[in-house]
């Protein structure tokens, strides 16, 4: 399709379909990631295969190091659009989107994962597995969106009222949140505290604010956004992304302190991350049927990944020995596959379930 001959509303949907297929993409990339954890060398997960392979260490850490940062770009362009809309309910509305998934998906399903996590230990019956967020597993991300909802209201106002940025200050713009955002990530995590608490994962809640707010700006100034999402831009970012690691490798840098080049790591993820969002874009700017159902079932898909996944492996792969990257391949597809269907064919349909695993009501046909 070219869009250069579409009326201009049918472009702007068009562009809010790209960045909704971003959404889904990243959150979808869990499936890979989580999967790739299994087979690790020298990582234990919540079932570990006798097998492994390096390969997958490189595929795991390729995928980490910026599939959250964008994920919550995304959130935060979403969130800053839903609230210009003025909606008198849009703060509750935000948090019902995230807050019935969160405990039914945690207490209800997570409980079958936990157990299934034979290389986990879990103080089951404590008040432990709450407060330590033991009861959350994949689900930290939601508990982080709280925070980020609430907090957010009132500076999306200040955000609204703001001066329209060009792309060009959207660029800078976002070269000053990555390495403030590395720094607050180094300097909590040192001096405050790290660990979890009920569903708010302190180590992260503020390095990944930085990019949810950055994801805000980018919806106030949209259009700047979108021109910015180029291939051109895409690959400039990506060589900055290796050069920054090979430096971390071959230079002086590779004999600083874990924790400093943990944060040298994250400055040259937010590279990563800006390239790929503008790779992924493209390739979803041009909404298809298929596309808007992969869209609408990446939520349910990300809710019961992990637990699929555990019980997949548990069931059917654990006394097979079938070659690794078979297994990778048929626990991803058997995975997408069944919570696909899940949420087309069951979720979708009840407006209970859907209000319990997407915080939605069901939409009148």
């Amino acid at each position: 399709m070219n869009t250069s001959v579409l009326p201009e509303k049918e472009k702007s949907i068009n562009r809010l379909h790209g960045i909704d297929f971003c959404r889904a993409v990243f959150m979808i990339l869990g499936l890979f990631y989580h999967t790739a954890l299994i087979y690790n060398d020298g990582y234990v997960w919540r079932v570990s295969s006798t097998d492994s392979s390096v390969i997958f260490n490189y595929i795991s850490s390729f995928i980490h190091a910026f599939r959250m940062e964008a994920f919550y770009i995304i959130s935060g362009f979403f969130y800053f659009l839903v609230f210009t809309k003025k909606s008198n309910n849009f703060l509750n509305e935000r948090l019902l989107r995230i807050i019935p998934p969160l405990f039914f998906c945690g207490l209800l399903i997570n409980p079958m994962m936990n157990y299934f996590s034979v290389q986990r230990v879990y103080n089951w019956g404590e008040l432990v597995y709450f407060t330590d967020g033991q009861w959350l597993g994949h689900l930290w991300f939601l508990g982080n969106l709280i925070a980020y909802f609430t907090v957010s209201y009132p500076i999306c106002s200040m955000i609204l009222k703001s001066k329209a940025l060009s792309k060009f200050m959207i660029l800078i713009l976002f070269l000053f949140f990555v390495p403030f955002a590395s720094l607050c990530s180094l300097v909590f995590s040192k001096l405050v505290f790290s660990g979890s608490f009920i569903f708010f994962t302190f180590d992260s809640l503020f390095y990944y604010y930085f990019y949810f707010l950055f994801g805000c700006i980018c919806f106030r100034n949209r259009d700047a956004f979108i021109e910015v999402l180029s291939y051109k831009h895409a690959l400039l970012s990506g060589f900055m992304y290796i050069i920054i690691c090979l430096a971390i490798r071959y230079s002086y840098l590779a004999s600083l302190e874990p924790d400093y080049i943990k944060a040298i790591k994250k400055l040259s993820n937010g590279f990563l991350v800006f390239s790929l969002i503008a790779i992924t874009y493209k390739l979803g700017v041009n909404s298809t049927k298929l596309t808007r159902r992969f869209s609408d079932a990446s939520y349910t898909i990300y809710l019961l990944h992990q637990p699929l996944i555990v019980i997949i492996y548990f069931f059917l792969f654990e006394s097979l020995y079938l070659p690794l990257f078979v297994e990778y391949v048929l626990i991803i597809s058997l995975t997408f596959l069944i919570s696909f269907t899940i949420h087309h064919w069951l979720i979708e349909k009840n407006s209970t379930l859907l209000f319990f695993f997407n915080g939605a009501k069901r939409k009148r046909t």
